[in-house]
């Protein structure tokens, strides 16, 4: 049986900001390439900050947690700063946002943190579409298939 932290089983049995939401400025869809769980997630966006998040996942327990999360952390944050840098220190940055959280992930889970960082960038660039800042929008676009590598690290043991 998989061992799952603490923090882990809280998230899956608890998680934070589950649900849809109206009219949302972003949104994003993504079927997980390694294991085919759904997330949807969704961002109300004010003057280039988060205000809220919400998701819908059909998942595994990582998965779930992944996104509740991440929903939480990324609530209040300026979408600008969390694309400062390079875009492999932004990849670290917003992925390390959800592993620093839940503790010990089992290597055959690895990919799911790096789906709720896909699926948020998706949500980040249609919101970008939307308002015209279509710079930042391919830059959104432009990180996804850059997270490939990070969906392999959990392959040679996994």
């Amino acid at each position: 049986m998989l061992e799952l932290s603490e923090k882990i089983k809280e998230h899956f049995r608890n998680p934070l900001n589950v649900g849809e939401m109206e009219d949302p400025e972003g949104m994003g869809t993504i079927d997980n390439p390694v294991c085919g769980d759904t997330t949807k997630l969704y961002l109300r966006i004010k003057d280039g900050v988060i205000e809220d998040a919400k998701f819908l996942s059909f998942g595994c327990a990582v998965t779930i947690a992944s996104a509740s999360v991440f929903t939480e952390k990324i609530k209040g944050k300026e979408i600008s700063k969390l694309f400062e840098g390079t875009d492999e220190e932004i990849l670290h940055r917003l992925i390390g946002m959800i592993e620093s959280e839940l503790g010990e992930i089992p290597p055959v889970k690895l990919h799911c943190p790096p789906a709720t960082v896909q699926v948020f960038l998706e949500a980040v660039s249609r919101y970008f579409t939307k308002t015209g800042e279509t710079e930042a929008s391919l830059r959104a676009q432009g990180l996804i298939p850059k997270i490939s590598e990070f969906y392999r690290r959990g392959e040679a043991t996994g």
